[in-house]
């Protein structure tokens, strides 16, 4: 028999085990109901984006490597109309949050997100960089 201590401290191990669960299942469930753009080559040709519009005022894109080498840095920018500005444009800056193998991808609105009603039509590659071989 658990001591009221215990049962409460059992209590939160449940609560916190069933929060990381639902927070692992969130992205793979936006992901699996968004529609995606077609991929699109930008930088060395090697490295491809896709955009998604996941709500009516919000964008979010993913970035596959394509080429044979990893993509060891890829900074970029992009254009698009703030959701709180429709009148103007904004160019914000991002990167890859870690090196990405040849044939994977990243990405998805808890990477890569922008409050806009219509996604950026391209990135401007900044800086990149992949392993030799």
């Amino acid at each position: 028999m658990l001591t009221g201590a215990e049962e409460g401290e059992s209590v939160k191990k449940q609560s916190l085990l069933a929060m990381a669960v639902i927070s692992c299942m969130i992205p793979a469930v936006v992901s699996a109901y968004a529609d995606w753009g077609p991929w699109q080559a930008v930088g060395d040709g090697q490295v491809q984006v896709s955009f998604s519009q996941v709500k009516s005022d919000m964008c979010t894109w993913q970035i596959k490597n394509t080429g044979s080498n990893t993509l060891k840095t890829f900074e970029f920018n992009y254009t698009y109309v703030p959701v709180d500005s429709p009148y103007s444009q904004k160019t914000d800056k991002d990167i890859l949050p870690y090196p990405l193998k040849p044939g994977t991808s990243v990405g998805g609105w808890t990477t890569y997100s922008a409050r806009t009603h219509r996604c950026p039509t391209t990135l401007g590659v900044l800086k990149l960089e992949r392993n030799s071989q």
